[in-house]
């Protein structure tokens, strides 16, 4: 406290010499010798406290821009937070808007009737053979209807309820559908793996069948649920048996199964209706089509 009181005192008192001096030496063209040697050999106290004056108000300047520039940048923070969340739910519209315009132009394109649905749940100890859409009987929908994405094949209604349907996915070890070769034209199996449902396995149906990796499968017309020419998958491996003939191949999907969110199904060809008709049964416990 001691040390503090002398500046204060030093202080004040080159205050009241210089105040002295100033207020003595108006109206006059000169000063005393006094005056002067007061002056002079106060002056490197009077830089020194110029220069600390300057100094304090520097950094109160100082203090008071970071005060400033911290406000500014938590409120640039904050619209940051703000565009990012935006821009992230912008994103996602435009995803399901390209995902419903996709399933639209499908729709468009196939032989009507067809009925879009969107995938509302999937069980977990099921994901790669069940999934359920919010269209049932109310909508048209009936058992065996072949269901679609833009990218091929998806599978088939199994069971449908009044508001709600449930699909078994071509993934399915239960599911298997036609197909031809494209490059060939020679007819196969296509059969489902399960987990994880990235691969489809493919059977031949002709002695010596020609299929290479690459080669793109199709449906092939012949079964129940689907017209010619849908996408299936390309063929990844092929396992050649004695005497190269081709034995079996696994074919990698062009659905991704793990994101499907929309769907259209077909109307029932009128063969498989008036087959079901005959029968006079549900088809919807029908295994293999």
């Amino acid at each position: 406290m001691r040390g503090w009181a002398v500046v204060v005192v030093a202080g004040l008192v080159m205050f009241s010499l210089v105040s002295a001096i100033f207020l003595t030496s108006r109206a006059r063209d000169g000063v005393t010798w006094v005056e002067g040697a007061l002056r002079d050999g106060l002056a490197p106290l009077m830089q020194a406290a110029n220069r600390l004056s300057r100094t304090v108000t520097g950094l109160w300047t100082t203090a008071a821009g970071l005060r400033h520039a911290h406000e500014e940048n938590e409120r640039l923070r904050a619209e940051l937070a703000a565009l990012r969340e935006e821009n992230y739910r912008l994103q996602e519209y435009r995803r399901e808007n390209e995902a419903l315009r996709a399933v639209l132009g499908l729709t468009l394109q196939l032989p009507a009737p067809t009925i879009s649905a969107e995938v509302i749940a999937r069980p977990l100890n099921n994901w790669w053979s069940v999934l359920i859409i919010n269209k049932g009987s109310r909508d048209g929908v009936e058992p065996l209807m072949g269901v679609v994405s833009p990218d091929g094949v998806v599978g088939h209604v199994r069971s449908v309820n009044y508001l709600t349907s449930e699909v078994i996915l071509l993934t399915d070890p239960r599911s298997a559908v036609g197909g031809i070769v494209q490059r060939t034209g020679q007819p196969v199996l296509v059969e489902g793996f399960g987990y994880p449902g990235t691969h489809l396995r493919l059977r031949p149906l002709v002695a010596a069948a020609d299929i290479q990796p690459g080669d793109i499968i199709v449906t092939s017309g012949m079964s129940q649920l689907f017209d010619k020419g849908i996408p299936i998958g390309k063929v990844d491996e092929v396992d050649v048996g004695p005497y190269g003939m081709s034995v079996e191949a696994t074919v990698r999907p062009f659905v991704d199964f793990g994101k499907l969110e929309f769907v259209t199904v077909l109307g029932l060809r009128p063969e498989t209706k008036a087959q079901a008709q005959a029968d006079g049964e549900a088809p919807a416990g029908a295994g293999r089509r």
